[in-house]
Formats: C-alpha cells, structure tokens, sequence
C-alpha cells in the first residue's frame, strides 16, 4: 500500500525523514519509496517537495554519514532507486549529525556513492581521502534532475539558476 505524504507537511519548510536503526541495518527503502517515489510526485507534490527534503539516521550520533558503512550502503541504494536528491533535498539542513561533510547534504550523500580511500601520509601522519570518479557523475545528475523536473512546476527560472548555484556551492568543499 502506497503511503500519502499529508497535506500539511507540503506546507512546511521542511519536511524530515528519518530511517530507522533496523532500516539502516539491512539497507532498507521501502518506506521512503512508498512516500516520495515517482508514483507519489504527481499532483503537484514536485513544486511542494522541491528543497524541503532533510534526511536523518536512528542511531548515528556522531560521524559522517559519508563514512558509515551500513549508511553508505542504504544511501547508495537510495541513490540507484531515486535520483531526485539535487531537486528535493534541503541543502541547508545537515545529512545526519552536524560534523563536517554532513553539513553539505548532497555532497555527502554524493560521497556515500563515491568510492573512498582512506589513508595516512607517511611523512606527516596527516589524513587523505581519495574519492572515486563517481562523484562527478552524482553531481552531473544532480543538475539534470532539477533541468528535467522544473519542467512539471511553476519555479521561476532564478530559483532553478540559485539551485543550481546552491548545487555547485555544495562540491566546492572538496573543490569539485
């Protein structure tokens, strides 16, 4: 049975999704795709949802969410389902707890696509992170979804040119 989004909360600023500990566990989306998959976006829901979309995780306290192995896996999944995140995410609201990349939203569910290298420099100890060529392509979707959904709304043509903006001010954290 498909779930209605209320009424109420396509009125709101922000509208929050919370995946459960047991949903993160086993990568589970049933639950989201039931409220914010393709077949619950017409009737308008595409304007109303379009920036409002703030996601959290039962259970990650603290963390990039980008560097949560059972987060990852769920996030990629959401991101092989549904490639709307450029369009309806909150790009002002943390992914997770607040900490690092988490306060870029789509960068880090950008690098929870991406593959990830981890290490040390010998000489300095200091830390790197590689990240894999994936996270081009998420950002290039990022900007063809809100191209390819602004057509089933009424935003004006600067709001879609500040997405884009916003989109691009998001990759610029790891100078993408």
């Amino acid at each position: 049975m498909k779930k209605k989004i209320p009424v109420q909360f396509l009125k709101s600023p922000v509208i929050l999704h919370t995946f459960t500990r047991d949903q993160i566990e086993r990568g589970d989306l049933t639950d989201f795709i039931e409220k914010f998959g393709e077949g619950q976006l017409g009737g308008g829901r595409v304007e109303h949802l379009f920036g409002k979309l703030v996601f959290k995780f039962e259970g990650v306290e603290e963390g990039g969410v980008a560097t949560h192995p059972k987060v990852r896996v769920l996030l990629r999944r959401l991101n092989d389902r549904w490639r709307w995140s450029g369009f309806f995410l909150n790009l002002s609201e943390p992914l997770g707890p607040p900490d690092t990349f988490n306060l870029y939203p789509l960068l880090a569910l950008g690098l929870c696509t991406a593959d990830l290298k981890i290490g040390t420099w010998d000489n300095t100890g200091r830390t790197f992170i590689r990240i894999g060529s994936q996270i081009h392509q998420f950002k290039d979707i990022a900007h063809m979804v809100v191209e390819h959904l602004r057509k089933e709304t009424k935003l004006s043509h600067a709001v879609i040119q500040q997405r884009h903006r916003d989109i691009e001010q998001q990759f610029k954290a790891i100078n993408l």
